[in-house]
């Protein structure tokens, strides 16, 4: 096996290649989580859409289900009742790609759209990042207080240790975790080697009730909330979110992290809207929040005025993101590059299709320059479908490439 390993100061063929990858990024999805969330407008329910809205509606949810052929940790959609405020909770939590299992993902979108009084509706399409992405898929987040029901989906790596400060006051107040223990599906005590199960995305939820809490106010909390992880060392492309209590979504992330759009009967969110539907989508500013009900969207741009993802004096947390390998299919070598920062060394593993590991090697660590990587398959490697997976202990990238002798 060969591995390329290289920080990248661009030659002109490498300039060529870059460009390459620039474009197959759009073409092709990349692997991070997919959000998609709606609102109907005032005295609508999803029963009393016209034809052509309810068309729109299907045509981001057809675009969402082929989204998560590379979502290979589950499918996720909500649908909040105004008749059950206080017990809602998703319809179905997947641990497959909505692809494998066609049939349930329409069922669950024609019983989405048929709720008689339902108004939100939220999807998660889901690649593990923090934690461990063999736990069953536990999106959308949920948290219960005052006969209502919250929920969250997220799109981005939070630090854990961040997300701990604030909700402990730098650990000296657990009293709100020891409230509302965080989750860690049978890897015992959060408090010890339940750690690292526990979800960064649900710390954050977590997070944003104790600030709506603290302010009794949903708007203020929630602002607050995001103002502070922030201003802990985050930055707002790792923190798009959509946020629920069944009558209004907050959304928050980086530039164009989420984009919107509204329409006569309704208003959507996704992370990455349909080419070919009729709505205009916008994308979400940097740092901006947005508040959507049925009475209308108001927006609150730049909300964090000091988060610079340039800013050299900010504490990233240890994240990275992978492009779409380049080429694909291929017959000898292929590539792919890493982008972001990590204190720990990225093991880089291939997979046959069954799960079996065919290779495993690693790179030191990531110092924010795109790190190029070259996978050269042994002579006794067969020819089929395979899979990258870039990974620490807190993060975990996958894709599918397909090699042909």
């Amino acid at each position: 096996m060969k591995v390329l390993h290289s920080s990248v100061n661009f030659n002109v063929m490498d300039r060529i290649i870059k460009l390459m990858l620039l474009i197959l990024m759009f073409m092709q999805p990349l692997n991070a989580c997919r959000l998609w969330a709606i609102c109907t407008r005032s005295d609508i329910t999803f029963p009393s859409l016209s034809g052509p809205e309810v068309e729109e509606v299907q045509s981001q949810l057809t675009t969402f289900y082929y989204q998560s052929e590379n979502m290979l940790d589950g499918w996720a959609l909500l649908s909040y009742d105004n008749s059950e405020q206080d017990s809602i909770s998703p319809l179905y939590r997947s641990e497959s790609p909505a692809t494998n299992d066609s049939a349930l993902y329409w069922t669950t979108v024609e019983t989405l759209l048929g709720s008689e009084s339902g108004r939100i509706g939220l999807g998660h399409l889901r690649v593990a990042t923090s934690g461990s992405n063999s736990i069953p898929n536990p999106h959308p987040w949920m948290f219960y207080k005052n006969n209502l029901s919250y929920s969250l989906i997220h799109n981005g790596t939070v630090s854990k240790v961040i997300l701990y400060d604030l909700l402990t006051d730098n650990g000296s107040d657990l009293s709100w975790l020891e409230a509302y223990p965080p989750q860690t599906f049978g890897g015992g005590d959060w408090k010890s080697t339940g750690w690292a199960n526990v979800v960064d995305s649900e710390l954050i939820l977590l997070y944003v009730m104790k600030e709506i809490e603290t302010h009794g106010d949903m708007v203020i909390g929630f602002q607050n909330a995001v103002i502070n992880i922030i201003d802990a060392g985050t930055t707002a492309s790792q923190l798009n979110i959509i946020f629920s209590d069944g009558e209004t979504l907050f959304v928050f992330g980086g530039s164009n992290g989420l984009h919107f759009t509204e329409s006569t009967d309704y208003y959507a969110v996704m992370t990455q809207p349909p080419t070919h539907n009729s709505d205009q989508w916008a994308g979400l500013g940097h740092a901006e929040m947005v508040v959507i009900n049925s009475d209308g969207i108001s927006s609150y741009p730049n909300l964090v005025h000091n988060d610079d993802d340039n800013n050299n004096d900010i504490q990233y947390p240890s994240y990275f993101t992978m492009s779409p390998a380049y080429p694909n299919p291929f017959n000898n070598s292929v590539y792919f590059i890493l982008d972001g920062i990590t204190e720990e060394p990225v093991d880089i593993s291939i997979y046959s299709i069954i799960g079996r590991k065919i290779e495993q090697f690693s790179i030191p660590r990531l110092d924010d320059q795109q790190n190029k990587i070259g996978w050269l398959p042994k002579m006794n490697v067969p020819s089929g479908t395979y899979f990258i997976q870039a990974s620490t202990n807190y993060i975990k990238q996958t894709q599918k490439i397909l090699f042909i002798k």
